[in-house]
């Protein structure tokens, strides 16, 4: 009916800013960019188009669009069935607005087509913001509102009889009905839609740890690779299919309610549930207001795609891998499926490959018929150890900065804020280094020395300790983040931060790079000619060719993670503070010596898993089940916006509600299904909040009619419209320019 005019369509979602959040957040299918995860530093690859990738991205605009016009749709079909069921008129029914539009002379059509069916015009409206039902007598339009009044009196004077079949002339409770029919459509139509969605089958991302970033919170608490969440937070009963977004937001929105609250989890491991406490933090994000865990989205031992070239972690000794490649075995021994999912997890290939980072190592791969060209095979490829990358620099260790829950250092005498200073009686020169020494040594005895503060007032004030602590059953190592990145000790349980003082230049670099012992980096820029920036457009994206200033956004830790997919000999114009002075100096990509980097560039494919169910009663079940948890995020995030815990970034108009729908739609229509349950729920609740020209505020003015005995005073009807109409413009307005914004940015 009219009183969608507004806000059909302009729906307030949840559109934080996720990029990398735990999982790298959602796994969102661009059309024209691939995302590729390399260790954590993301680098935007750019991927060729084709007719047939043209044409996927057609149909997938197609269902978006139809499937936003399809909520849309519902709701205005409940207005417009009750307000025939009690004889209304409806003159018309359209979805999106069909108002006039020029530019300079030209004038744009009003629809996109429309038709003529008994007393009503149905057509769509050449802006796709929403939809209405226009009925006889009513009209949200202010301007218009004297004269549909005049036009349904059946006579002269104010006391003039009402057309029986306008609007007005029906009773309060009737008139509650049609008003309130759009939300009830919606509802019903949520549970439908989810329903169908489990009906076919759900694919989605489980919560199970794939990896923990280093030093982060889940990584703190204890949460190892193949951990499932079962439960968290405020949740009331245990999910076994607990959906990786669902919980990568919940932690946000937990943030922004309380800062300083843990998080409590109830994770399943080896078939035993454990109680595990986190305290999400916001170190991971660029303006420090989204709280985060750091738990990474599961994979499976897939290849995701041939990633590997010139440029790749391997250079010119990569191996014949494919995309679609299958992992079964390493070193011959088989990989284990697990047994919730049927595949073997991405988790237990890492395990092995970092076991093993400074050897040789054979991998078994099953490759399918249509990659063969004939049956499928299955082949044994070689993998050499891979030199890590350096710039012939080496950096300060920092204090150390937590300590795993249940660690072997957590049941020692280390302590936060011990820094490290040699490894069994050897000094350490470079911090970088320090994570692969200890790989080595992994079941021997190690021998810590190092610095602790005695008095925290007296900085000066310390002391040196030895700690002996049994070394890790086998070398691993933590995920880097992108932010805020910190090196771990793998099986130890220490983390710790890495200054950017040099302590260490390599002598081929000493006399001509200009850098020093002591110097303090603080900037760094791989200098490309425009020629080579031609030829690697399709690798590296703009970004990789700016200057990148070494702060917590872009830490010593992080910048050695994204070394390894720059190019070997690369040049890096540094700039460092020293003596109080700004110089600049001149590094380059090199392969290190005997130093081994413990990721050997293999890319896996995210670990999906498919909700599905083959009865009537419980997708229905599950349809209940879904709206109203998707109804109670939507109030939980209406709470909070009105509370100022949530700032206006974590607002989305029409055009994040496009995107976020074509990422689900990506995903298959199921996805798309339970997403559009969602927007059904926060179209219903916004529809009937008491703002005048939404049908809250009808319903409200309709309250206040049966309580008085008469209708609230037109001309007050007419001033409040007008509010509402300037309010929810002016939220529309604000809204679509954060879309813009955030398109830009």
């Amino acid at each position: 009916m009219g009183s969608t005019l507004l806000i059909d369509g302009l729906n307030l979602l949840p559109a934080l800013n996720l990029s990398g959040l735990d999982l790298s957040c959602f796994l969102t299918k661009v059309a024209s960019t691939n995302i590729a995860s390399i260790d954590g530093w993301p680098m935007l690859l750019a991927e060729a188009g084709d007719l047939s990738k043209l044409l996927g991205n057609v149909w997938l605009g197609l269902q978006v669009a139809l499937g936003l016009g399809f909520v849309i749709f519902v709701h205005e079909l409940g207005h417009f069935l009750a307000a025939k069921t009690f004889g209304v008129r409806c003159d018309k029914f359209y979805i999106g607005f069909d108002v006039p539009i020029s530019i300079g002379p030209i004038k744009l059509p009003r629809t996109l087509g429309k038709f003529q069916w008994g007393e009503t015009e149905y057509g769509i409206g050449i802006i796709p913001l929403g939809g209405y039902v226009k009925m006889l007598g009513q009209d949200d339009d202010p301007r218009q509102a004297e004269i549909e009044a005049e036009k349904i009196r059946q006579g002269e004077g104010a006391d003039a009889p009402l057309d029986p079949r306008s609007y007005p002339a029906k009773a309060v409770w009737q008139r509650m009905i049609i008003i309130s029919a759009g939300v009830v459509m919606n509802l019903i139509f949520a549970v439908i839609l989810a329903a169908v969605a489990y009906w076919f089958g759900v694919s989605y991302n489980p919560t199970v740890a794939g990896s923990t970033l280093g030093g982060g919170p889940a990584w703190v608490a204890g949460v190892q690779p193949g951990d499932q969440v079962l439960k968290f937070g405020n949740m009331q009963e245990e999910d076994p299919h607990l959906r990786y977004g669902d919980f990568a937001v919940g932690v946000v929105m937990q943030g922004f309610d309380d800062k300083t609250k843990p998080l409590p989890m109830t994770v399943l491991r080896n078939h035993q549930k454990t109680e595990l406490v986190a305290t999400p933090s916001a170190k991971y994000s660029q303006e420090s207001d989204i709280y985060r865990v750091g738990l990474m989205i599961p994979t499976i031992t897939k290849v995701s795609a041939p990633a590997y070239g010139p440029q790749s972690f391997l250079g010119e000794q990569s191996p014949d891998l494919e995309g679609g490649d299958i992992i079964t075995a390493v070193d011959g021994e088989k990989l284990p499926v697990d047994e919730r999912f049927g595949v073997p997890l991405g988790s237990e290939l890492t395990s092995r490959l970092q076991a093993k980072f400074e050897k040789p190592i054979s991998i078994t791969l099953e490759r399918a018929a249509e990659q063969a060209g004939s049956s499928p095979q299955q082949i044994t490829i070689e993998l050499p150890p891979v030199p890590v990358k350096t710039m012939g620099l080496g950096f300060a260790v920092g204090p150390i900065s937590a300590i795993q829950h249940d660690s072997i250092a957590a049941h020692s005498n280390l302590k936060e804020g011990d820094i490290i200073e040699s490894i069994n009686g050897e000094k350490v020169v470079d911090a970088l280094h320090l994570p692969s020494r200890i790989g080595e040594l992994a079941g021997e005895q190690i021998t810590f020395s190092v610095q602790r503060t005695v008095d925290p007032t007296k900085p000066e004030s310390m002391e040196s300790l030895d700690i002996i602590l049994p070394g890790p059953e086998r070398a691993s190592f933590d995920p880097i983040s992108d932010i805020a990145g910190e090196l771990t000790l793998g099986g130890l349980g220490i983390s710790f931060a890495v200054k950017p003082m040099i302590t260490a230049v390599d002598a081929e670099l000493l006399d001509k790079s200009g850098l020093q012992v002591g110097d303090e980096l603080l900037q760094i820029q791989w200098v490309a000619t425009p020629e080579l920036k031609g030829e690697l457009k399709e690798e590296f994206s703009v970004k990789a060719f700016e200057p990148m200033v070494i702060d917590r956004m872009f830490s010593i830790a992080t910048m050695y993670s994204m070394l390894q997919s720059l190019p070997v000999g690369a040049p890096l114009k540094c700039w460092v503070k020293r003596d109080g002075k700004t110089v600049d100096g001149l590094a380059k990509v090199e392969y290190a010596k005997d130093w081994y980097w413990h990721q050997r560039g293999i890319a896996m494919s995210p670990l999906m898993h498919v909700h599905q169910t083959d009865s009537v009663a419980t997708a229905l079940n599950l349809g209940v089940w879904e709206t109203s948890r998707r109804f109670g995020d939507v109030l939980t995030f209406l709470r909070m916006l009105v509370t100022g815990k949530i700032g206006a970034k974590g607002v989305g108009g029409p055009i994040e509600i496009a995107r976020a729908a074509g990422s689900e739609a990506s995903y298959g229509v199921s996805r798309l299904m339970i997403f559009l349950t969602l927007l059904s729920a926060n179209l219903a609740i916004l529809n009937f909040l008491p703002i005048p020209a939404l049908d809250g505020g009808h319903m409200m003015f309709l309250i206040a009619e049966a309580i008085r005995g008469k209708p609230v005073n037109e001309a007050l009807q007419i001033r409040l419209t007008m509010l509402g109409v300037l309010g929810l413009l002016s939220l529309m307005a604000f809204v679509i320019v954060k879309d813009i914004m955030r398109l830009v940015s």
